[in-house]
This record gives structure tokens, sequence and C-alpha cells, in this order.
């Protein structure tokens, strides 16, 4: 009995064992086939997930080739933008894309493919409009989704900024996209519910969806490990995070190459495992009745029917294993063919050719589109062909050009083996021009797009042909506007001038008569080339604004003060209003307010027939977050007013409302055209309107900042007018007549005048004696005015310091600042008066002390400051603490790498490399107000340009500490202006 007991306990023990080994077998079956299950959802969502990327990148595309139209139809204004005909296009691209509106700088909705709008203003804060204000992204921007303008309607939104000739903003043009039907398709098929199909930005806003599983339209990602991975790859697979989410299967995403978005495919778990849960429910049963058979067996052993009903247990166990494993084959045989097929029709319909090779460089799978792309024969486009074998064949037709065959072949197998993949185009021999991105596969191989992107070259290089065209103009007409400004300009200077001298002659009155009439009609000739100047300025994009801080009520009072007395003599009078709301200090261009004003004012006084003028000034409600105020100024006449059909003649140029053999007035019809340009030159617009009681009011709308500190006051009008010391005075100009009218002005004033007829004259004179200023004309013959200050320059003191200043008919914006960038020490612009004159002497000499003084010793002309802080404040204007350290630090670090380029050349001897590093860092200490740094750099350029190396030398010596000095200041005045902001 004792040896049968330990038979009786192993016989039960041995049955619990083999219980729980089966349970085992039954629990790891379970798991293996769930992970299978799970995988296999994987692949399937990311193909649908490519699926759904080939989608949306065909819809953005579509969308964002008409927005590309449309803003080049609009050329920098909204209003040019025609919608005709957009409404049926759109819905041949896709169901979800809505509709596409046209909005302006100021918010307001132009016009929608919905139909017409009236009235319709957004705020600035809308994505799509924030995005594209502060300059040109250079690319689509797609707006998270928000209520579309019109219907309402939740649209997620793709906008391109329109951006006018200045690069000022223009507005937008936005295609709305419904966020619901982007995301429905066939992609989600056999997912089961609870798929989701999505579209999801970087920054983890849903954009669109389709299902339940992820958040709504507009909300953001709940889901850490998705958002982890869409930011760190471009494509992948997220599993599921079981303590997270108990009904969350593998996400697959693949985010799109030209956006910020991702397409994503979110499964359930329970849909992933409903195609398990019967095998392991059968699994489960079987498992259970082997324990109770093993039980039956144990409890049994004795009874020989038990054991045969154990037996028969055990082979319908294994009957129904080896079913469930037949089923399971027949199940993933059948799934493999669908992933099959859904990737070669995926293939077959891309615009792009595609190949895929595998670790060992062999084809895995190609499209129809690759052979028209590339023209490849059918023999070598087989699956398994080698890569080296396509390569071969396509470097033996010469699809590389003249090269060797086997040493291309290796090269280019070389390039595949490192790894080194990206993008990059080849032009065929066909001429068309094809780009190949090439990605690694994560187990070795890579996959190739092919795109034939020849159209968008033709089109960059049409573009840049007209670029260069549309330049060449430019120039052309700046030229020939600044030959016609010398040379009408030059004549009218002897004109006026000699009638100024002739005037301070003892006349009778009929003489004075006559003089004062051929004075007027100069001074009003000179008016009409001015005008006719200002307008070819504007076209040519060259003039230049100043903006500075100015008395809102003293400008405006020197306005009606220069009209008062000729509105007195035509029975007129003038009121001058400001509203109590108008800051009295304001920032802007005063010389160009000034200048739109006294146009208006003019006309009013011409045209109106009696009663009373009105000059206003008002604040008006600035449109938008944080823009600077607006203030509205107004000149209302008692004229015979304009009807509204001839308004929009107004302000274009050389237009006048009354036919030449009819006019009462005299005028080119340039005035208000002129206004019109400077006032969109400002940011800001004008108009026209009837006033109450008879006649028109002329109002603009400027944004102008808050002054940044009050603007010195007038000086006393009581105060004797100071004059200038007597002085030794050189005259370069080669027009007699000119000569005759400068010399007598000054000779009159009491100087003692040389004149000289051309630059190698002056400069022969200024060598020979000394001068105390010498007046250079800008155009001679032999040697201009130019080249003669550069030699003067390159003197030995006192002569090389004398203060030059030029006497120039042309007037075009920058011709100032390139004269005294090249030494000259001010710019008078013909024509040239007595009072011009004094007031440069006065500036240059210093004052008299008393009546009849010697001429003092030469002063030697200021040094320019360090820093220019007004211009360095101009600069970080509007811009971010970050922002300005930024560019802060950029230039400091160019100006040090300029500064040791030019002491290296310095050190070397090469002038032409001295030359050219010198005007590099003269530009750029210019842009930056570090004057002192673009005169010691303008220095050493011209004596590199002259030839004289051992000056260029001398003068470099100190560009070290100068450079460390002028970068020192602006970072000290850049963290002022950090601080401020």
């Amino acid at each position: 009995m004792t040896a049968a007991l330990p038979r009786r306990l192993g016989l039960p023990a041995a049955g619990v064992l083999a219980v729980l080994v089966l349970w085992a077998a039954v629990l790891g079956q379970i798991a293996r086939e769930r992970a299978r299950a799970m995988e296999e959802t994987a692949e399937r969502a990311e193909i649908a997930a490519l699926a759904l990327q080939t989608h949306l990148r065909r819809v953005f595309a579509a969308v964002d080739e008409l927005l590309l139209a449309l803003v080049r139809q609009a050329q920098g204004r909204g209003e040019s933008v025609s919608l005709a005909g957009l409404a049926a296009r759109l819905g041949a691209i896709d169901p979800a894309v809505l509709a596409i509106a046209v909005i302006d700088a100021d918010g307001r909705v132009l016009a929608t493919t919905q139909g017409r709008v009236d009235g319709v203003v957004l705020a600035h804060d809308r994505d799509y409009v924030r995005a594209n204000l502060p300059f040109d992204p250079g690319r689509p921007v797609i707006g998270q989704p928000l209520p579309e303008p019109i219907s309402g309607q939740p649209a997620l939104s793709l906008s391109r900024r329109i951006s006018r000739d200045g690069g000022g903003f223009g507005g937008v043009v936005v295609g709305f996209i419904d966020p619901t039907l982007l995301a429905t398709g066939d992609w989600l098929r056999g997912f089961g519910p609870g798929a989701t199909a999505a579209v999801v930005r970087t920054d983890a806003i849903v954009l669109a969806r389709s299902g339940e599983t992820l958040p709504p339209p507009g909300a953001i990602l709940d889901r850490p490990g998705l958002i982890a991975a869409l930011r760190g790859s471009a494509q992948g697979v997220v599993a599921p995070v079981e303590e997270a989410d108990e009904d969350s299967g593998p996400v697959a995403f693949r985010h799109l190459p030209d956006l910020p978005v991702a397409a994503v495919i979110a499964t359930s778990r329970q849909a992933t495992t409903a195609a398990v849960r019967a095998s392991e429910q059968r699994a489960l049963l079987g498992a259970a009745a082997t324990t109770l058979a093993l039980g039956a067996l144990i409890a049994a052993l004795t009874i020989e029917a038990r054991r045969r009903a154990r037996r028969e247990a055990e082979l319908d166990a294994d009957r129904a294993a080896l079913e469930a494993a037949n089923r399971a084959i027949a199940r993933a045989k059948r799934q493999a063919d669908e992933k099959t097929a859904l990737l070669e029709t995926t293939l077959a319909n891309l615009s792009d050719g595609v190949t895929v090779f595998d670790a060992n460089l062999r084809l895995v799978t190609w499209n129809d589109r690759l052979q028209d792309l590339l023209g490849l024969p059918d023999e070598v486009l087989y699956e398994g062909a080698p890569y080296e074998g396509i390569i071969r064949a396509q470097a033996g037709r010469g699809e590389f050009g003249v090269v060797d065959v086997e040493t291309e072949v290796r090269r280019r197998l070389d390039v595949v083996r490192s790894g080194r993949f990206g993008v990059y185009e080849r032009t065929r021999p066909d001429g068309r021009v094809i780009e190949f991105k090439r990605t690694g596969l994560p187990g070795g191989g890579f996959v190739t797009i092919y795109t034939d992107v020849t159209p968008r070259r033709r089109a960059e290089e049409q573009m840049r042909r007209a670029r260069e065209m549309a330049e060449a103009a430019s120039a052309a007409k700046s030229s020939f506007v600044a030959v016609v400004s010398h040379e009408i300009r030059t004549p009218m200077n002897a004109v006026i001038g000699t009638l100024g001298l002739l005037a301070e002659t003892g006349l009778d009155e009929e003489q004075r008569r006559y003089l004062d009439t051929a004075r007027d009609s100069a001074e009003h000739l000179l008016a009409i080339i001015n005008d006719i100047l200002d307008l070819s300025k504007i076209e040519a994009g060259r003039l230049a604004l100043e903006a500075s801080d100015f008395s809102v009520p003293q400008l405006m009072a020197g306005v009606v003060e220069l009209f008062r007395a000729s509105a007195q003599a035509r029975g007129l009078s003038i009121e001058l209003e400001i509203g109590a709301t108008v800051p009295e200090h304001l920032r802007g261009d005063a010389g160009r307010i000034r200048q739109i004003l006294l146009n208006l004012l003019s006309n009013a006084v011409k045209f109106s027939r009696g009663g009373d003028i009105l000059v206003s000034a008002e604040s008006a409600l600035a449109v938008g977050i944080g823009l600077a105020p607006r203030i509205r100024f107004a000149v209302a006449d008692r004229g015979p007013g304009i009807p509204p059909g001839e308004r929009s003649r107004l302000f274009q140029p050389f237009s006048q409302l009354e036919p030449p053999d009819a006019r009462r007035t005299g005028g080119t019809g340039l005035g208000l055209a002129i206004c019109r340009r400077l006032v969109e030159l400002l940011g800001g617009t004008i108009g026209v309107e009837d006033r109450a009681g008879g006649g028109s009011v002329f109002a603009f709308t400027l944004p102008l900042a808050p002054a940044e500190r009050a603007p010195e006051p007038a000086g006393d009008p009581a105060e004797p007018a100071r004059r200038p010391r007597r002085a030794r005075v050189l005259l370069a100009e080669d027009s007699p007549a000119n000569q005759l009218v400068a010399a007598t002005w000054l000779r009159k004033d009491g100087h003692h005048v040389d004149v000289v007829a051309n630059g190698i004259e002056a400069v022969e004179a200024v060598r020979a004696r000394p001068y105390d200023i010498v007046f250079m004309d800008m155009f001679m013959p032999e040697m201009d005015g130019l080249a003669a200050t550069a030699a003067i320059r390159r003197l030995p003191p006192p002569a090389g310091t004398v203060p030059i200043v030029a006497l120039t008919a042309n007037v075009m914006a920058g011709d100032r600042e390139r004269f005294l960038a090249a030494g000259l020490n001010g710019v008078l612009a013909k024509p040239v008066t007595g009072r011009m004159l004094g007031a440069v002497l006065l500036e240059q000499l210093g004052e008299a002390t008393e009546p009849g003084a010697e001429p003092r010793p030469q002063a030697a002309a200021a040094a320019p400051p360090l820093l220019d802080a007004d211009h360095v404040a101009r600069l970080g204007r509007g811009l971010a603490p970050e922002t300005i350290a930024s560019l802060v630090r950029a230039c400091v670090d160019d100006l040090r790498a300029r500064g040791v380029a030019i002491a290296d050349a310095a050190e070397a001897g090469d002038a032409a490399a001295l030359g050219r590093e010198a005007h590099a860092l003269r530009g750029g200490a210019a842009n930056y107000g570090l004057a002192a740094l673009a005169a010691l750099a303008a220095r050493i350029e011209q004596a590199a340009a002259a030839g004289e190396l051992e000056q260029a030398r001398a003068a470099a010596g100190a560009i070290g500490t100068t450079v460390e000095a002028s970068c020192a200041a602006l970072v000290e005045a850049s963290g002022r202006l950090a601080a401020a902001e």
C-alpha cells in the first residue's frame, strides 16, 4: 500500500501539469494570433494612410494651383481678382472643396465663389490672415477649422498671400475645405467600426476627421505617443497603449511633403481582434474540454470506457485545432491578396513614377508611369531585376550624358549602398527635367519617387527672364528721368537765378511787372517738372520716405498760411479744424503729408467760387488688432462739385474733367495722381465725396505712429538772419549761365569766387591754392564731379579735407546718399538760389563774427558719429526683442568677418580683394547706422579703386578697432531698444 500511494499521487500531479502546459500553449497561441492581427492591421493602415496622403496631395495641390493663379491675377491688389467660373472647377477637384474667397489687407471679403458679398469684414486674428500678414511665407498656409465667412460652415483653410509691389500686405486668397468630407473615402473600408481617417497638422491640431476614434476637427490630439511620432518621423505606425485606451488599435500616419500636415489612419482594437475572437473561443473551449478529459482520465484510470472517452476527446480537440489552423491560413492568404491588389491599384494610379528596391538592390515593384518618365525598356524591368542592370542600361543609352558606363555604374552603386539619399533633379536627353525623391527603408533598400517638374522649371525660367526685362526697363526709365532732370533743371537754374539777380537791380514799374511775369512762369514750369519727376520716381519705386516726428497743428497751420493771402484775394476764407482726439505729435513723412495737403488746398483755392474752405484732421478707427492709429485729413472746397461718374478719372495721371478748349484753370492733371500715389506709398487711402451745401471734400486717411519725442519748436521769426563768414569759394560748373548766376550770388554776399569749367581744373585749383569750400557740379566734361571729389579727397590735408558741396539737377531717390558716401559734405538740387548758397555756407563754415571779418582758418570736416541711434531705432521699430537680438548678432558676426578679410587683404597687398571687402563692409555698416565704420570703409574702397594701395592699407590699419567699437555701440543700442520694446 505504501508503494501505491506515490503512484496515486503522481498521476494527479501529472494531470495538473498537463493541464498547465495545455493552457500555456493555448494562451500563447491566442497572444500570437492577436499580435499577428495587429501587425496585419498596421500594414493595412499604412496602405490606407498612403492612399489618404495621395488624396490630400491631389486636393491641396489643385486648390493651391487655383490660389497661385489668383495671386498672379491680383498683381498686388485683391480688387483685381475675378472668381468667375471657379465654382464649377471646385466641384471637379473634390466635393470637400467648398469655396474660394478673396480678402483685402483690411480684412474685407471682396469676392467668393458662393456669390456676392457685401460688408463682410474679418478680424486679422484669423490664422489665414495672421500667418500671411508680416511677410510672404512662399508656400500655402493651412489653417485650422473655423466658420467659413459667408455660409458659417466649419471649414479648414488653404491660403496664399497677395503682396503689393513694395512687398506690403495686399490681402489673401483663401480656399475653404469641408473637414468631414476631406477625410471620407474608401481607405477605411475593411477596418470595421471604430476606425477613423484624419488630417492632423504638425502642431497636433486635428484639421479633418472621418470617424469617431480621434478628437473632432479643431481639437488637439490627446495621444502623446502619436504626437511624438508625428513630430519625429515622416511616416510610421504607432502601436496602441493598452493602459490609455482599451479600444485603440494601431495608428498609421504619413506626412505630406509640401505642407505641415499628416494623413492619419486610426484603427479600433475591438475591430482588429474581432476576426480572431471566434478561433480564440474555440481554442479556449478545446482547452477546457481537454482539461475535463484529463480530469476524467485521471479519475477513471481503472475504467476502460472512460479511457476511451478521454481518447476521443483528444481526437476531437486535434481536429478542431486543425480546422482553426486551416481557416487562419485561408484568411491570411485572402488578406495578403487584398493587400497586394490595393498596393498595385495605388501604384498604377499615381501621377509620379515609383520604384522599390530591397536590401539586396533587387527591384520589388514599380508602376507604368516610371516607364513614361524614364523611357526604360521592358526587358530591364521585372521583379527581382538588379539595380546595377537598370543603371547600366540607362548609362549605355546616354541617359547620364557622355560618361564611362562602368565608372558611372560603380559611382551610383556606391551612392545607394552608402545610404546617401535625398532629393535631386536631372535633365533627360529629351529635355524633360525629372525630380528624384529617394528614401531609405527600415529593413534596407529604398523607395524612389520620380516627378516631371519640366513645366515648373520652364515657368520659373520665364519668370526670371521677365523679371530681368522688367528690371532693365526700370533702370532705363530711371536713367532717362535722371538725364531729363539734369538737362531741364540746368537751364532752369540759370533762368530763375538770372531773374533773381535782375530783381535786385534798379527797375521801373513796367520792367518789374515783366520780371514778375517771367519769374512766375519759370517757377510754374519748375513745379510742372517737379510733378513729372515725382510721378516718375513713384512709378519706378525710387521715392524714399523719411519718417520723423512732427507737430500736426504746426504742419497744417503752415499749409493754410501759405494760401491764406491768395484765398482772400479770390474772396475765400480758409478755416482749420483739428479734432480733440488727434495727437499733437505724430511720426511719419511730414514732407510728403505737407505735399499732399498743398496739392489739395491749391486745387480748393483754384476751383472754389466763393465761401469757405475747410481744412481738417480727425482720428479714424484702426482696422485690425495692434495697428497704428489712423488720421483722416480732409480739404472741403466750394467748387462746382464732381459728378459720381467722373470721380474714377480724378486720380489718374494727366486726367482733367474739363476738355482742353474749355478749361478755366491751369494745371497738368498730375497733382491728384501724385497725391494718390503718395497716399498709397504711405499705406493709406484717398477719395472724394460731396460736401453739404455744395462743393467737394477730398480726404485721405493714413496710419501714423505716435511720436517718439516732441519735435523741436520752430525758430523765432523775429530773430535776425545769420550770415556766413566771408570765404574763398571755388565754383566748378560747366554751364556759363549757371557760372554767372552762382558766382554773382556769392560775390554779392562778399565772398571771393574762383570759377572752373570741369573736374580736372577743379582738382588743380584745390591743389594750387587753399579754399574754404568748393561747390561742385556733378555732370561736367572731361572729369565729372564724383571723380573730381575722389581725386581731391586723395590730396594731403588741408586740401584733401576741404568741404565739397554737390550742385546737381539729378534728384532721383538714392542720389543724395550716393553723393554723401562718395565723400561730399552736402547736396544742393538745382535751381540754386542765393539763399540756398548762404544756408550751405553758414552750415559748413559757421557764422560771421563781425561785419567784414577775414576768413578764419578752414576747419576740418566733422567726423561722422560712431552710431546713428535714430537709424537703429527706425530699423527696430515693430520687431520683437528676440528678432532684434538675432539681427544684431548676425550683423556683428558679418562685420567682424569683413574686418578680418580687409586686414588680410591689406597685409597681402591685394587691392582688388581690399576694395571688394571694403565695399561689402560699407553697405553692411550703413544699413545699421554705423556711420564712422561706413566712412572708413568708403575711404578704403576709394583708395583701392584708384590704385592708391599704400593709402588704402594705411586706412585699413584702423579697421580692427573701429569694427569692435562699432559692434559694441550697436549691441548696447539694440539692448536699449529691446528693453524699450
